[in-house]
């Protein structure tokens, strides 16, 4: 499969391979004020759960020049997409928040070599 699947995208070592994968989740949390008394807590669920996907593409080497263009395209369609790890581990619905890209080391026709991404996507609630 890959080293991880969202929606039809796959993500692996020989096309737009993730460097890093970095997830950030949060609880919420809601301040009660009280007379006499520190404020108390109380828990309201969970938060935001992002997952933020630095990565790499060599166009010529496999994949071709169309990959970032691919996640933009998933983004702009604004569908949830299901998020499946290579273990084949279901991690529910995501959505894209932003896709970032930097063109580097080009042809004299000015094509890029080298594509790094960012892509950052949340988990998708109803």
């Amino acid at each position: 499969m890959g080293m991880l699947k969202l929606g039809k995208f796959i993500f692996s070592v020989d096309t737009a391979a993730y460097q890093a994968l970095q997830r950030s989740t949060a609880q919420k949390w809601a301040r009660i004020e009280r007379i006499g008394k520190r404020a108390a807590m109380q828990d309201l669920g969970p938060g935001k759960d992002e997952i933020t996907l630095p990565g790499v593409v060599y166009p010529h080497y496999k994949g071709g020049l169309g990959q970032i263009d691919k996640m933009r395209e998933m983004q702009a369609a604004g569908d949830p997409l299901m998020l499946v790890d290579g273990l084949g581990n279901v991690h529910d619905e995501w959505v894209i928040l932003s896709v970032s890209q930097k063109d580097s080391v080009f042809f004299k026709d000015g094509v890029a070599r080298k594509q790094e991404f960012t892509l950052k996507i949340q988990r998708y609630e109803e």
